[in-house]
């Protein structure tokens, strides 16, 4: 006896997940470097207060504030961390892996904050410059510009995916800058006295912090809106399905978007010729390997189609037809 074939009102469903675990788990490879990152920026934090002091070097003191915005940034990006860790529950069916996003929209913020801060500050100081202590701010300077080229090596590397440790690694570039733009401003200061070149270059560094900031706030926004990611266009999609698999004609109501960083998730419909039942389930696993290789996609809820019912749907479905 053949398989009926499908019935033209009849759908099927595959989710990519099939033998995916939901769970959000990144475990201790993304902690232990944040851990060293908050170490290394507290003790930092301390070093410049005192060293600020002592040398009465208001750009110390100001990096000191830096540091503590930075801080602040790395714990609550670790507390995002371990919250985005939890399982899905019935109540969060898809986990907390947005709170990293929520996490690294609000870090892009600070940066905003600190940019302003910084820039208000180095005008102020261009309008009446002080000559430091520039010998104590060179030892300090030096020391914060080792301890975090360690706290950016820790991070290296993982940031490439995720865009809360994407954040902590921007922030700790940004200290690895200032303290590299101390140092330079004590080289110029102690050649020449010129005091004004430290608040210019802070202006420089201010700068560039922006530029990041602007980059990891238009990423985040990019994912909280539910936009499709960047490189992946429901076309493609279409191009991936129908130029693989001979059955499928066409995919409509493509609905595509990010959970988390990396995250990708996506809903289709796949008309398809009409096909006996055994074949359905064949058609949709290869969908969902092909997708997988092709475009990253790990989570794809897919309804098959025959070809009567596609047609039945009328003007206003958007689709992409197989040439």
């Amino acid at each position: 006896m053949s398989a009926s074939p499908l019935h033209p009102h009849g759908h099927s469903h595959s989710h990519a997940g099939l033998s995916h675990d939901h769970g959000h788990s990144h475990g201790p490879n993304r902690r232990g470097p944040m851990l060293w990152a908050i170490g290394i920026t507290a003790s930092i934090l301390v070093l410049e207060v005192i060293g600020g002091f002592l040398s009465h070097s208001l750009a110390l003191l100001s990096d000191a504030g830096h540091m503590l915005t930075d801080l602040a940034a790395l714990l609550i990006s670790l507390a995002a961390m371990a919250m985005a860790e939890r399982p899905v529950s019935d109540r969060h069916t898809y986990g907390f892996a947005r709170l990293e996003v929520l996490a690294a929209f609000g870090n892009a913020l600070t940066f905003f904050g600190m940019v302003a801060a910084v820039g208000w500050e180095a005008f102020q100081r261009l309008a009446a410059p002080r000559l430091p202590d520039w010998k104590t701010m060179g030892v300090i300077a030096a020391v914060g510009l080792l301890a975090n080229a360690f706290s950016a090596w820790f991070l290296h590397g993982a940031h490439e995916e995720d865009l809360n440790m994407k954040s902590a690694w921007i922030h700790v570039l940004g200290d690895l800058a200032s303290s590299a733009g101390v140092l330079v401003g004590v080289a110029v200061i102690a050649r020449t006295g010129w005091a004004w070149v430290d608040p210019a270059i802070s202006l420089g560094i201010a700068f560039l912090i922006a530029l990041s900031a602007f980059n990891l706030f238009w990423k985040a926004l990019h994912i909280l809106l539910e936009s499709a990611p960047i490189g992946l266009t429901t076309e493609r999609i279409s191009t991936c399905l129908t130029s693989h698999i001979p059955q499928v004609k066409e995919v409509h109501h493509v609905h595509l978007w990010e959970v988390g960083s990396g995250e990708i998730h996506l809903t289709a419909h796949l008309v398809v010729e009409n096909q006996p039942l055994s074949r359905a389930q064949e058609i949709l696993e290869r969908a969902v390997r092909d997708l997988e290789k092709e475009c990253g996609i790990h989570h794809a809820t897919l309804q098959l189609e025959t070809s009567s019912a596609g047609r039945r749907q009328g003007p206003g479905r958007s689709g992409f037809r197989r040439t």
